[in-house]
């Protein structure tokens, strides 16, 4: 997953807020029943799906997850909307043809918020079902790979290992280390089916550190062994890089060198080797100058497409070097061009993994907080919104007013879009916390001083400036700046609340849910 945001997740946060933002205006009700259920209801959905939408943006989740969800709330959304405007046009009701009046409907508003909702939920659900089908698919394809290791590498070694011990030559020494080799291949097809049918049953095997220069200068030890004739130089533009892989990964680069080398067009085989590193991964480019890469090899490679056809002659080599890296949660690149091809791994970097909290081994990607750190800050963020609604009515403030913001004075409003403003700025403060360096980051101190300086920033922006613009354009009086000491110590409240109650559900309670999380996971792998 590339990037720090997923952008997508605004969409959703947008299209909630906007459809929300008429919703209780609309809901003038003396009634206090049909006031809860025409206006406080789709409010808290309406806030609920915008907040959802800040968490999917901030959240470490898979980019094509948010823009299926994003989009499926967009169609859900529109599908509501032409369905109830096309049924009040033909309604009978002479008033009803006036679009004016059709978009004053508060059913308008809920409806198209049901709709939303209905399709974030539809979203969701279509992308598990997208990650469970390329799940299949790669597992699929793993049994593939095992089953031609099987019928074509262990019993072709069978068949050279009974022919030279059929000899029964005494002291040949070619035999023997025939036989030698043969059956060290044999032990190597075994350890092979072994890690990749383990990999298969689970998806868990992120890997452990591994020093790519090391292992990079393992593989070129063991090309250059069976192939002393060859020129391969390694060009590093990082050193001491560490990876999420395992042992194997010198395997998966032995055998692209060996292809490099082999399929060389030069007098003297030629390969190189380029190193470089991002913020999160490391990026392993071999380049040859041979012919170029099958177009059936490139798909195998980038896409994981195994050809119906099983032809030995292509060997198996690649077949693993994909499956490898599929279990390392990395990827591979290929380009193909007049000078020959370069084949690129892109794997995750170890530091990438160690710089989240330590309070949540199961591991985050990048520096996005997972669900228990968000499902932390969600309990943290409205206990806070609580403590600063304590403070401001010490101050002679009143959370309810809140809710002139979205035109009723009237507490339960007030209260669902306070605490709505504090779960989003919560989310957004699990975000900075993220970007904090690892070694301060499970610090009191430190989630302490970033609350405190995102409370500052808030009180100054979102409560200095927007707010007083927003009640400007709703004709309410107001200065612009709108400072006051009481509104700052009422945020400074919120924001060291935040950041204590949060740093000790990051230490306490995210294993804990991570923990159940696994065990869930273990219980529907197991129950399948």
């Amino acid at each position: 997953m590339g990037g720090r945001m997923n952008y997508s997740g605004l969409v959703i946060a947008g299209l909630g807020f906007f459809l929300t933002r008429f919703t209780v205006t609309l809901a003038l009700y003396e009634d206090p029943v049909r006031f809860f259920f025409a206006g406080v209801v789709p409010l808290v959905l309406g806030l609920g799906l915008a907040a959802f939408g800040v968490a999917l943006t901030v959240a470490d989740v898979e980019r094509s997850l948010v823009r299926t969800t994003a989009t499926w709330c967009v169609i859900g959304a529109g599908t509501m909307f032409v369905l109830v405007v096309l049924t009040l046009l033909g309604s009978a009701s002479p008033d009803l043809s006036d679009p004016a009046t059709v978009l004053s409907r508060t059913y308008l508003s809920n409806f198209l918020i049901g709709g939303s909702v209905g399709g974030t939920l539809t979203g969701l659900y279509a992308a598990r079902n997208r990650r469970q089908r390329r799940t299949l698919y790669q597992q699929a394809n793993r049994l593939e790979v095992l089953n031609r290791l099987l019928r074509h590498e262990i019993l072709n070694s069978l068949t050279a290992i009974r022919g030279y011990a059929a000899l029964s030559a005494e002291g040949n020494r070619e035999a023997q280390g025939i036989i030698e080799r043969r059956s060290d291949a044999i032990a190597e097809t075994v350890e092979q089916v072994k890690y990749l049918a383990r990999s298969t049953l689970t998806d868990d095997s992120w890997g452990t550190p591994v020093a790519l220069d090391d292992c990079i200068e393992a593989s070129l030890e063991t090309v250059r062994e069976t192939h002393p004739d060859a020129s391969i130089s390694v060009e590093s533009g990082a050193a001491d890089v560490a990876v999420l892989a395992n042992d194997r990964l010198e395997q998966a680069l032995t055998h692209l060198l060996e292809n490099a080398v082999v399929h060389s067009s030069s007098a003297t085989p030629t390969a190189r080797v380029t190193v470089d590193a991002t913020a999160r991964t490391a990026r392993v480019s071999v380049h040859d100058d041979g012919p170029g890469l099958p177009e059936a090899q490139r798909r195998l490679l980038e896409d994981g497409v195994i050809t119906e056809f099983d032809d030995p002659r292509d060997g198996y080599g690649l077949n693993v070097v994909r499956l490898l890296v599929e279990s390392y949660r990395g990827d591979i690149e290929t380009d193909v061009g007049p000078n020959g091809t370069t084949v690129t791994l892109v794997l995750p970097l170890a530091a990438a993994r160690d710089s989240t909290p330590r309070s949540n081994p199961t591991g985050l990607t990048g520096v996005r907080p997972a669900l228990p750190q968000l499902l932390v800050t969600l309990a943290a963020a409205l206990a806070a919104g609580v403590v600063y609604g304590l403070v401001s009515e010490q101050f002679g403030g009143s959370v309810s007013v809140i809710g002139v913001f979205y035109g009723v004075d009237n507490w339960v409003v007030g209260w669902v879009t306070h605490e709505f403003h504090s779960v989003v700025f919560g989310f957004v403060f699990a975000g900075l916390v993220s970007l904090v360096p690892s070694r301060h980051r499970t610090d009191l101190r430190v989630s302490v001083a970033v609350g405190a300086a995102w409370s500052v920033v808030l009180w100054f922006v979102a409560a200095g400036i927007i707010s007083a613009l927003w009640l400007q354009l709703l004709g309410i009086p107001a200065s612009l700046p709108s400072l006051s000491l009481p509104l700052l110590v009422s945020h400074l409240a919120w924001g060291v609340s935040l950041g204590i109650l949060s740093a000790l559900g990051y230490e306490h309670v995210s294993p804990r849910l991570a923990e159940l999380g696994e065990r869930l996971r273990s219980g529907r792998r197991s129950a399948a």
